[in-house]
């Protein structure tokens, strides 16, 4: 959630017509693209922000993890 929330609020994704997207229009491209199911995405989303930034999420770390392996690589 943190990575998504992150990514529409940098205004990263627009519209089709350069318009910023609604945040229900967002999580419902991101469902479709990532062939997951969010239910209750304002508690999912009120959830992640009272996470501690500094614990971060098990995929946040997934991420960071798999980032830094790839760069130890050398590619």
């Amino acid at each position: 959630m943190e990575l998504f929330v992150a990514v529409y609020e940098s205004k990263s994704v627009k519209a089709i017509n350069d318009q910023k997207l609604s945040k229900k229009d967002f999580f419902e491209i991101l469902m479709w693209f990532f062939n997951i199911r969010i239910g209750h995405w304002h508690g999912t989303l009120n959830a992640a922000k009272s996470r501690k930034i500094e614990k971060g999420s098990p995929y946040l770390n997934e991420l960071i993890e798999a980032f830094t392996h790839y760069s130890a690589k050398g590619l």
